[in-house]
């Protein structure tokens, strides 16, 4: 095994000879770790002999492109570097139907023929002759069957966890930036931040429009602590739906609709070398469902008792919606059984040339007992591992995202959906964890601010181009769209308070993706001929 590395990336030998590459610190944060006790954001390289095996952490682990070659297997976290080693950029057409059926659902597979991704808790082996991915860590071990303490132990144990991992990730990094958007999520970022002793400033995103304008939020987060705050205004005239991406990636990546923020990111902080914290993951972690299926849960736990009366009226108060509303909800959830966490999505698109199935996954097989609340906290944890990486203003920077730290995560999962609820809140265990350090009008609001007005302007005002790149574009010329139905919707005076204009702009990002993939695949070819 021949491994080349950044002098700025932190790495170690350990005892077995193994090279440990990026964070793994000890099970409870205090130092450096190992892979088979530990956790972080690290890979891990074995080799003994012609046989070699690497490691990924589980849901924060560097990313690891690998392919196979003639004589043994050729891995990298760069595109660019697979490329000018002779990895080919072709494009896996089967890839791209799956990225339109089955949005935000990260595989192995890449985008480009032959490259596989090693997934966060995989590991890779390579036995001298064939090469195998195994599953390392799998978030269905954690799934306890009912809470075997008191919610109030329960917001002790989260608060603890989380500032102990916020500090374990601070450790090395002088310079702490937090996106801090005034959201429960990154106001909780901010108080661990606090709490471990970190010297971190903040960094709060507006709109024009006011629901996009969270800045009174973020500076009574920042208030609190006596943090200094940037405030950045997005400029909506700089977002551009129809141009390549900067940065050609094996999979679909930036969002067209965020380059207003990532430049206005860009032009703040500039080449400061910082590292980025943020509240990312944290309605996912903390199992924020809008479904009835945590009644459900507490109906398969604990029958028809007094607990799951409870999660009952809970769940209606949080959702906003009546005792007999959430009844019959219940009622026709049970009846109708669990459905698929991947819903096909074939609208503007033809049905007929999208995929039946979603390709498989390592956690797609869960226990048969595995309550069905619990299935929904287990697919929005690994939706959410695919939106790590798309922002281009993180390209090439250090992003933590403490609130996906492995334990954080791991005492999540043990915590019956249900309980998530108590007192008619959602989230209500991590503000009940956090309430004594934050403000009242953080810890209890019930809303978080939104891009609909910036993004539907910018649809509006650029729809024309968009016509051209969907209707005249590589997706429509491999047969996936349904060029009719984009026709007509582009057609129309206005958006009418749907929201379809967001599938839109979900295809354009693919095909913004799919045309920078196929420039860069020709442009290596010329570089290969000269």
């Amino acid at each position: 095994m021949h491994l080349y590395c950044s002098p700025d990336l932190p790495s170690r030998s350990l005892e077995d000879g193994s090279i440990v590459v990026g964070d793994c610190f000890a099970p409870c944060g205090s130092g450096p770790g190992r892979p088979d006790e530990g956790w972080g954001n690290y890979l891990a390289f074995g080799a003994s002999g012609r046989s070699a095996t690497i490691e990924r952490a589980p849901l924060t682990g560097l990313p690891l492109y690998w392919t196979r070659q003639d004589e043994g297997v050729l891995c990298s976290t760069s595109l660019e570097i697979l490329s000018e080693l002779g990895c080919g950029l072709a494009v896996d057409e089967a890839f791209v139907g799956n990225s339109l059926a089955y949005p935000n659902l990260r595989t192995e597979r890449t985008g480009v023929s032959g490259l596989n991704e090693l997934l966060s808790g995989s590991r890779l082996g390579w036995t001298g002759t064939s090469a195998t991915t195994t599953e390392a860590w799998s978030p269905w071990n954690y799934i306890a069957p009912q809470p075997a303490v008191s919610v109030d132990d329960l917001a002790r144990q989260l608060e603890a966890v989380i500032i102990d991992c916020t500090r374990a990730w601070c450790a090395g990094r002088p310079e702490i930036l937090l996106e801090l958007s005034g959201g429960l999520d990154s106001s909780i970022v901010a108080a661990a931040l606090d709490a471990a002793g970190a010297d971190f400033s903040a960094i709060n995103f507006a709109t024009a429009a006011a629901d996009g304008d969270e800045r009174g939020f973020a500076a009574a987060v920042s208030a609190q602590f006596g943090r200094e705050l940037l405030e950045v205004l997005n400029d909506e005239a700089t977002i551009d739906l129809v141009g390549m991406p900067n940065t050609v990636r094996p999979r679909p990546g930036a969002y067209g609709v965020l380059g207003g923020l990532d430049l206005a990111f860009e032009q703040a902080v500039g080449a400061r070398s910082v590292a980025i914290f943020g509240g990312i993951g944290g309605d996912n972690v903390f199992d924020f469902d809008t479904s009835v299926a945590p009644v459900i849960d507490a109906l398969q736990a604990c029958g028809v008792s007094g607990t799951s009366f409870a999660a009952l009226r809970n769940v209606a108060q949080a959702s906003e919606a009546t005792l007999w509303q959430a009844a019959r909800l219940s009622w026709r959830a049970w009846r109708d059984g669990p459905r698929s966490p991947w819903v096909r999505e074939t609208q503007f698109c033809r049905n007929e040339a999208m995929p039946e199935q979603p390709l498989p996954h390592p956690w797609d097989d869960a226990p048969e007992i595995t309550p069905r609340g619990k299935r929904k906290h287990v697919a929005a944890i690994r939706r959410i591992l695919d939106f790590l990486d798309r922002p281009e203003r993180w390209t090439g920077r250090d992003v933590i995202a403490p609130l996906l730290s492995q334990p954080v995560v791991e005492l999540c999962l043990s915590i019956p959906s249900w309980t998530w609820f108590t007192g008619g809140r959602d989230r209500a265990i991590a503000r009940q964890a956090f309430a004594r350090r934050l403000p009242a009008s953080i810890i209890w609001r019930k809303g978080k601010g939104r891009l609909e007005s910036a993004c539907s302007a910018a649809y509006l005002r650029q729809r024309p181009a968009l016509r051209g790149l969907l209707l005249d574009g590589r997706l429509a010329a491999l047969g996936f769209l349904n060029r009719a139905a984009i026709e007509a919707y582009l057609a129309r005076d206005g958006i009418s308070g749907d929201h379809d204009y967001f599938r839109l702009l979900e295809i354009a990002d693919i095909e913004r993706w799919l045309r920078s993939l196929e420039s860069a695949s020709r442009a290596a070819r010329m570089a290969a001929q000269r």
